[in-house]
């Protein structure tokens, strides 16, 4: 190779020569990942379970107000059915989860004919700690736009919720603050 003719001879020879072909294998693997196309999927999060039968309890509530009648789903991702409650003359709904059942699941909400334009409220769950949860068109937003971020991951549901609440731009920045900047919040820290 006309590479070593400038390279010292010997050991330190040896050794480079070793050393140039470890740079080059590890170059080509590095290369090789680069072939692969971002699926922009999560990084795997720590399956959790509900380690008890749980009662998942709360209220439910669409554009118009309180539904107080209809059907209440618990789904896994795929839509398989997990448990069912209803909701009779109520807008305070409890459902139990059964021992085992893997997270993330969504709580669906099918209010009677006529209510919400039949579309169902939703509630992704990827968190065994909680069971109180309100089931509202916000949940429904935020639930729909962690799908679209890759899936209801804990990280995506937190995610999904700051993209769908809105604030208003004065509060966003001080700069949006109505008066003397340094007594906003109390003055400056």
């Amino acid at each position: 190779m006309t590479i070593f003719h400038a390279l010292p001879s010997g050991p330190i020879r040896k050794g480079l020569g070793s050393t140039l072909v470890l740079l080059l294998s590890a170059a080509a693997l590095l290369t090789g990942c680069g072939d692969e196309s971002n699926s922009g999927t999560a990084v795997n999060e720590p399956v959790q379970k509900y380690e008890k039968d749980t009662t998942l309890a709360g209220t439910v509530t669409g554009q118009n107000g309180a539904i107080t009648n209809g059907k209440i789903l618990a789904t896994d991702e795929k839509g398989n059915v997990i448990s069912i409650s209803t909701l009779e003359n109520t807008s305070r709904y409890s459902i139990v989860i059964p021992a085992g059942t893997l997270l993330p699941i969504l709580l669906q909400v099918h209010p009677d004919a006529g209510v919400e334009n039949g579309k169902p409220l939703t509630l992704a769950i990827a968190d065994a700690s909680m069971t109180n949860y309100n089931i509202n068109p916000l949940t429904t937003a935020i639930a729909e736009k962690a799908k679209s971020l890759g899936g209801y991951t804990r990280k995506n549901l937190m995610a999904a919720a700051v993209l769908s609440t809105s604030m208003p731009d004065e509060d966003k920045t001080s700069s949006g603050f109505r008066g003397d900047p340094t007594k906003n919040y109390g003055g400056w820290h």
